[in-house]
């Protein structure tokens, strides 16, 4: 996200509920998991888009009743594969009491494979190939610059019209997507996640798996070691050797892999009982995490206490912010904030933008949000400044509303 910049948007009707997006960087292609189609076959599937011109190159279709939940990239080897988790039941997931249905689920692996194809109606959009910075560049750059080009000339008109700068049409490649692996587990797969860029991590219910790929196989899974929750898991992330499990009741969960033993070890649980709506590791021991009521939370592991006679040690609210709205997810970023006064300060501005981490967090209404930590004294000083203007008439809230009791609504966190 720009500042004073206008980028173009280009939208594309792909038929059906796009439930989960990933971009593909080798093929430059965009990896859709839509549901409810309306398709007599299935009513779920995976396809490969051209996120120039919006075509569906090719789809893998689930089986009739089936419907995707959650799929991840993961690396095998020097080649990376999709990992895709199912539902083959149409009830609910979870139970009034927050445990998991006994429903069955699917795991599915599926390779993406360079084809050779001369025929015109397989024809894709790409970069010019006397440009290796093009062919290498990251999907920013085709959204920033490709699209813009589009904008003006729109699409080539036909095969040969070179008009269009940096796009022509290749009639000789496309992707597929190949079905390396399927196995049913135990219950929906909700959640899916890389692990130590060797492993990856799955739930079916209230258990998850450490799993990995044998002699780099895509069409070998093995389930290392098994972690258990009371309630229903709903996300898994990781960073570095830190995992964090959600689940809808517990909140958040710290785990701890042994590979020499093959297993999981609970560290940290939360504090209090929270639905736990996404969450994002900033560290091995820093989590922020959103809850169905509309509040984020910055939670760290507390040091332990030498004489602690509990086996189980929990974590530390540090700060906590009611939004009114759900943020359904949530993501690392940086944040750049810089006004042409600010020209002289150039190295204050670069000293901040590398020390810190601001989270981004996406709404249920719509919104995209950004927070970003301050200082106590700048707190300080911010509430000063908050309670004269909260008395002013000018200024004053129109409802007459606490901007802090609000803001602090089922937090119990200092400030």
């Amino acid at each position: 996200m720009v500042h004073n910049k206008r980028l173009n948007v280009r939208k594309f009707h792909l038929g059906g509920t796009p439930k989960k997006v990933l971009y593909h960087s080798e093929s430059r292609l965009l990896i859709v998991m839509r549901t409810e189609l309306n398709n007599d076959t299935c009513s779920s599937d995976i396809c490969c888009v051209d996120p120039l011109s919006g075509s569906v190159l090719s789809s893998f279709k689930l089986e009739l009743g089936e419907t995707g939940k959650s799929m991840e990239l993961v690396r095998v080897g020097h080649e990376q594969v999709l990992v895709v988790g199912t539902s083959l039941s149409s009830g609910p997931a979870i139970m009034p009491s927050g445990e998991a249905e006994s429903t069955k689920g699917r795991l599915i692996v599926l390779c993406i494979e360079h084809m050779q194809n001369s025929d015109c109606g397989s024809m894709t959009f790409c970069s010019k190939a006397g440009s290796s910075s093009q062919r290498t560049s990251p999907f920013r750059e085709i959204v920033g610059y490709a699209t813009e080009q589009l904008s003006s000339s729109s699409l080539c008109s036909s095969p040969d019209d070179a008009s269009c700068d940096g796009i022509k049409l290749e009639e000789t490649e496309t992707w597929q997507l190949r079905l390396a692996y399927s196995t049913t587990w135990p219950g929906m797969v909700l959640a899916i996640c890389p692990y130590l860029d060797r492993y990856f991590l799955a739930s079916a219910g209230n258990a998850f798996y450490v799993c990995g790929f044998p002699n780099d196989n895509p069409q070998r899974v093995r389930r290392f070691a098994v972690g258990r929750t009371r309630f229903m898991i709903m996300l898994l992330t990781a960073h570095f050797t830190r995992i964090a499990v959600g689940d809808c009741r517990d909140g958040i969960l710290f785990y701890s892999y042994h590979e020499d033993a093959r297993k999981l070890e609970q560290i940290y649980c939360d504090p209090s009982q929270r639905l736990v709506a996404d969450c994002v590791l900033m560290d091995v021991d820093t989590a922020v995490v959103s809850d169905r009521k509309g509040s984020i939370a910055v939670l760290s592991c507390s040091d332990r206490l030498e004489d602690n006679a509990s086996p189980e040690c929990n974590l530390t609210p540090n700060c906590a912010y009611h939004m009114g709205e759900i943020a359904v997810s949530i993501r690392k970023g940086s944040f750049i904030y810089k006004l042409p006064a600010d020209d002289a300060l150039g190295d204050c501005l670069a000293s901040f933008e590398s020390s810190q981490t601001t989270i981004i967090a996406s709404t249920l209404l719509g919104s995209i949000v950004i927070f970003i930590p301050i200082s106590s004294e700048e707190y300080e000083l911010l509430e000063a400044v908050q309670a004269r203007l909260a008395i002013h008439p000018l200024t004053a809230p129109l409802l007459g509303n606490d901007h802090s009791e609000f803001r602090s609504r089922e937090n119990p966190v200092r400030k």
